[in-house]
């Protein structure tokens, strides 16, 4: 479990554990608007205030009105609207500059539970593997931020100019999500199978300025040694930190225009 020192840093930043609520959708592609019929029937959409039937858009238009045209004009329309967890992720980053941490709201289960017990174990088996010196493990970690956004790193590799040259993500499962983790091999695995640990390290190397990560799993109750441990090097991927970076603007928009409207204090 973070420390109350650290959970108090992370308040209000867009935290790595969390930045997955902001990505849904992130691989759609933009829906065709170039028909002719397009301008017209957003138009009325627009007006309309909603997603109108063929009858009622045709009182209103002087196109071609088919229910093909107006879903196309609908899903184009929808494509930049922000998803509602995207806007109640920023909205909660908001309430976090009015509200203190609830304790009773800090809870363990089993699963953080073998986490806290078991991460520094499995960074430990890391730095045997793989000779690096990584650093602010377990009760030394650190909360990394820049622009309201943050990571927590399980631990940092930090050079001789104390400059972030990597960091790792550690994961201490159940049985099932561990093997299932075990077979991840790289970056497309890694997105297909466990998506918010591939953002939550992409949000590392966005925040640290890594060109690569740690993705690291441990159970300490495999019956074969070979099944204990594991680890992979995670790549950044720049166009899918560009896509998050566009999505970060939008929700630090939102958050700051929710904690604009509230006036009752």
């Amino acid at each position: 479990m973070l420390s109350e020192e650290l959970l108090q840093q992370r308040q209000g930043n867009f935290t790595a554990s969390g930045n997955h609520a902001l990505m849904a959708g992130w691989r759609d592609s933009r829906p065709d608007s170039s028909f002719p019929e397009f301008l017209e029937i957003s138009n009325f959409i627009r007006i309309f205030g909603g997603k109108p039937s063929v009858g009622d858009a045709k009182l209103g238009v002087s196109c071609k009105v088919t229910g093909d045209l107006i879903n196309q004009t609908w899903r184009a329309m929808q494509f930049d609207k922000p998803s509602a967890g995207l806007v109640t992720y920023a909205e909660s980053k908001a309430l976090e500059e009015f509200f203190y941490i609830d304790p009773s709201l800090n809870f363990s289960t089993a699963s953080t539970r073998n986490g806290e017990e078991r991460e520094v174990e499995c960074m430990e088996r890391l730095i045997e593997a793989t000779g690096l010196n990584f650093t602010n493990i377990g009760e030394d970690q650190i909360h990394i931020h820049a622009d309201s956004v943050g990571v927590t790193p399980d631990g940092v590799v930090i050079n001789e100019f104390d400059i972030i040259e990597t960091g790792a993500e550690v994961k201490c499962k159940s049985p099932l999500v561990h093997l299932k983790n075990m077979m991840i091999k790289n970056n497309d695995d890694l997105i297909n199978n466990e998506f918010a640990h591939f953002v939550q390290i992409q949000t590392a190397m966005l925040v640290t300025g890594a060109d690569h990560w740690y993705f690291a799993n441990y159970n300490p109750f495999a019956k074969h040694e070979n099944l204990k441990f594991s680890y992979i090097i995670i790549d950044r991927d720049d166009a899918f930190i560009s896509i998050m970076k566009k999505r970060l603007v939008i929700a630090k928009k939102i958050k700051q225009d929710f904690y604009n409207s509230i006036n009752i204090i």
